[in-house]
């Protein structure tokens, strides 16, 4: 199995990149920024948790994103 993780300042393309690669090569994409953006959608409680973090730009600790 192969690992790739991007990482880049908002804006800088790993959405972009990460489909090319997804096409490229058949492989699985997970993007923790689309699902933690679901969460808040959702008003789940972790997206309510979240959500003040987020608008402010802030980066979410990896306590909530393994949540």
């Amino acid at each position: 199995m192969i690992n790739i993780a991007l990482f880049g300042a908002p804006g800088a393309g790993k959405g972009t990149k990460s489909k090319m690669l997804v096409e490229k090569y058949n492989l699985t994409y997970v993007s923790t920024g689309e699902a933690l953006r679901k969460e808040i959608a959702n008003k789940t409680e972790l997206g309510l948790r979240i959500k003040d973090i987020m608008d402010a730009d802030q980066l979410v600790s990896d306590e909530f994103v393994v949540e």
